[in-house]
């Protein structure tokens, strides 16, 4: 049990670091396409 914590708090630390990576990402180089993606799940919701 004790040596669970680390591994989560490690898989838990890598995707905040992952999402925080994409975001600046898609920030940068695809302001476009996050419109186009923004608009799509508008669409599939029925708005």
């Amino acid at each position: 049990m004790l040596k669970k914590k680390p591994a989560i708090r490690k898989i838990v630390s890598y995707g905040f670091v992952l999402l925080v990576l994409l975001f600046i990402f898609s920030m940068y180089f695809a302001p476009d396409m996050m419109i186009a993606v923004t608009n799509q799940v508008w669409a599939l919701c029925g708005w």
